[in-house]
């Protein structure tokens, strides 16, 4: 054996843990793609009544009622968790990831509740090196992106596009590092895309992300959004809109 062969494979464990629930993972049907919700907008999806937990795959995954080729499952917080999460959700058979979460704006006339669909992240994590793309920036899945776009127009919803910063340390984020991401043109920061994209491009999946502004890097502070009317209604504006592209 190569000494740098990988030991684990995570199709062996995702078969047996659905085995260990009573699921047959040659014979149930996963959703082909499935929205990863940051804490808070995964339980106003579950709070709609849309979609019913139907398997322990990479969490709980739920399928939405009206069509079971889409689900929805809380996602994993930073980036090694959520690239493991991807690695069992790939392995038990979706094909599409879309990430939903929050993220702190970079651009000086951003506002909380703003909504971002990312091209690809400025990568500042550990995962990535580690699947072998040692890059500056993790890309995004142009055709799903895309796909994304042309739901927010047709739905008269405002955004912004373009690449983003991920980090592995949330609270570590330095003035030096805003201003740098800032004239690189990255739109906001967060922990997960990165480690999302990596596994999406090594395993050929196809990926990306929508994110919520939730507080902003200004001059002279750090504007946090939590508790405000405008994030709430981006929080509903996002899920009406997932909703909708599952019905249709």
């Amino acid at each position: 054996m190569n000494m740098n062969d990988v030991l684990t494979d995570p199709y062996k464990l995702v078969r047996l843990e659905l085995q260990n629930a009573g699921f047959d993972i040659d014979r149930i049907k996963v959703p082909k793609r499935v929205y990863l919700l940051a804490d808070s907008l995964n339980d106003a999806m579950v709070s709609r009544d849309c979609g019913a937990y139907k398997y322990p795959l990479g969490g709980k995954l739920f399928v939405f009622n009206a069509n079971e080729d889409v689900g929805f499952i809380k996602g994993n917080m930073c980036a090694p968790a959520i690239a493991t999460q991807a690695e069992d959700l790939i392995a038990g058979g979706v094909q599409e990831l879309v990430h939903v979460g929050f993220a702190g704006g970079l651009q000086t006339d951003m506002k909380a509740g703003e909504l971002v669909l990312t091209d690809g992240a400025y990568n500042d994590t550990a995962v990535a090196g580690l699947y072998g793309f040692d890059l500056d920036v993790i890309e995004s899945t142009k055709s799903l992106t895309d796909e994304l776009e042309d739901c927010f127009r047709n739905n008269g919803i405002r955004y912004r596009r373009g690449k983003h910063w991920t980090t592995d340390a949330g609270y570590r984020e330095t003035w030096g590092q805003v201003i740098g991401y800032r004239e690189k043109g990255a739109l906001c920061v967060e922990m997960e895309g990165a480690g999302l994209f990596t596994i999406a491009n090594y395993r050929k999946c196809v990926a990306s992300a929508i994110y919520v502004i939730s507080d902003v890097y200004s001059e002279s502070e750090w504007e946090l959004g939590w508790g405000e009317n405008n994030l709430s209604d981006s929080i509903e504006q996002v899920i009406d809109l997932i909703i909708a592209a599952a019905h249709a």
